[in-house]
């Protein structure tokens, strides 16, 4: 840290109201990293072991309901700790390139004893009534390609509705009509497979389902009945195509997959979700065969830091395969239908 950011770290709260002596013996435990747009910083209902100031840049602060307050480092209140609840009540995320400070909760809790009391952390006090469904939901990697101006749009889109216990929600066969968060209770997953339902999952408050048909644009793959009565919260095939889907689905050409394989930084495979059978008909060369229907199952042996680029016979599938690899944690693109063999 040199001498300007150990000023401008003096500067702020309680930093400023420390003596010397201490704010000096504490500069070793104080980090300073740095952030691209649209990065979570920290999410709502997470235990954290440190603490947040916003040195340069701006940021979202969003609350239980999703309702954003930016704060911008050249703002009187960026001197104080951006959410010093444990566990958080707001989600920060970066409007800009950013760069925090950062220190251990405890190594600043223990220098406080030497403080006056009442120095205050925070000016966000927020009613906490827990990790709710919005929270689950952010937490997913795919809000890293939402942006965040997006983000209250989405969860404005949502509607509840309430279910009865054995209340069949989505059947097997019919068409995606919408994407479905469970606010309260639990479902079952089930397929019908020569006539037996076979149970894939039990779902509980938090999870999400109905994505698949969504985002292939096929009928429904399963059915998901309540197991308890429950409140979903639902959105449209519409908003999910637009605020959802859109952000995360990117394609490339097979002459870009190409030179991505080729320059391996990082290692790049094209991944054929087709069935074994279908390749018979041909495959791109040296590509890697996972059934789509398998995918989610072999996703722990995948590579983790390495990009995957999904093909098939006409796009649906490998549409599919990207949003669950990229919805996963890995990253995933989906090769252009017309130039896939």
């Amino acid at each position: 840290m040199d001498s300007n950011d150990q000023e401008h770290v003096r500067s702020l709260i309680p930093f400023a109201q420390m003596p010397d002596d201490i704010f000096n013996s504490m500069i070793p435990f104080i980090t300073l990293k740095t952030y691209a747009p649209s990065k979570m910083v920290f999410k709502r209902g997470d235990a954290d072991l440190l603490l947040y100031w916003l040195m340069e840049g701006s940021v979202d602060l969003l609350d239980k309901s999703f309702e954003a307050r930016n704060r911008k480092s050249k703002d009187e209140n960026a001197r104080y700790v951006l959410d010093s609840h444990e566990p958080h009540r707001l989600t920060a995320i970066t409007t800009s390139n950013c760069r925090l400070a950062l220190i251990p909760r405890s190594t600043l809790g223990e220098f406080s004893e030497n403080l006056d009391a009442g120095i205050s952390l925070d000016r966000t006090l927020e009613d906490d009534d827990g990790v709710d469904w919005m929270s689950a939901l952010l937490s997913s990697p795919l809000f890293e390609f939402i942006p965040p101006a997006n983000i209250q749009t989405l969860f404005s889109k949502f509607e509840e509705v309430e279910y009865a216990a054995g209340e069949v929600v989505i059947r097997q066969g019919e068409p995606g009509d919408y994407f479905y968060v469970i606010q309260s209770g639990r479902t079952k997953v089930e397929r019908q497979i020569a006539g037996k339902a076979q149970l894939l999952a039990e779902l509980k408050a938090g999870d999400n389902f109905g994505q698949d048909a969504l985002v292939s644009d096929e009928p429904r793959n399963a059915n998901v009945t309540m197991l308890t009565d429950g409140t979903l919260m639902r959105l449209a095939e519409p908003d999910f195509e637009h605020l959802l889907m859109a952000p995360v689905i990117e394609t490339v050409t097979l002459e870009e997959a190409n030179e991505m394989i080729a320059a391996a930084n990082p290692k790049t495979y094209i991944l054929d979700v087709r069935n074994p059978k279908e390749l018979e008909t041909g495959k791109i060369e040296n590509s890697l065969n996972v059934p789509l229907l398998l995918l989610r199952k072999n996703m722990p042996k995948l590579i983790t830091d390495a990009i995957y680029i999904t093909t098939c016979n006409n796009g649906k599938r490998s549409k599919l395969a990207a949003y669950q690899l990229n919805e996963s944690g890995f990253t995933g693109y989906v090769l252009e239908p017309n130039k896939e063999t």
